[in-house]
């Protein structure tokens, strides 16, 4: 069962878009996972740029940096 959590920088994104981006994540991982589309659940977390060191780059990614699937060409 898939659970994906997506925190990405605040932007207005239509209707069409989310559901672009629904669609594609799901018929990824029902691909690569052999997974129902059922079993996928996908959460958008919207951070405004100011927040995003100490929300998500230095308690969800640091600590984690060598068990990333890519590791980001940034650092804070």
């Amino acid at each position: 069962m898939p659970h994906v959590v997506i925190h990405y920088f605040q932007a207005e994104l239509s209707a069409a878009a989310l559901e672009r981006v629904q669609q594609s994540l799901v018929q990824l991982l029902q691909q690569e996972l052999s997974c129902p589309a059922g079993a996928v659940s996908i959460d958008l977390q919207p951070v405004a740029p100011a927040q995003w060191p100490q929300q998500v780059y230095r308690p969800l990614i640091v600590p984690r940096m060598a068990e990333l699937l890519r590791r980001p060409d940034y650092r804070y």
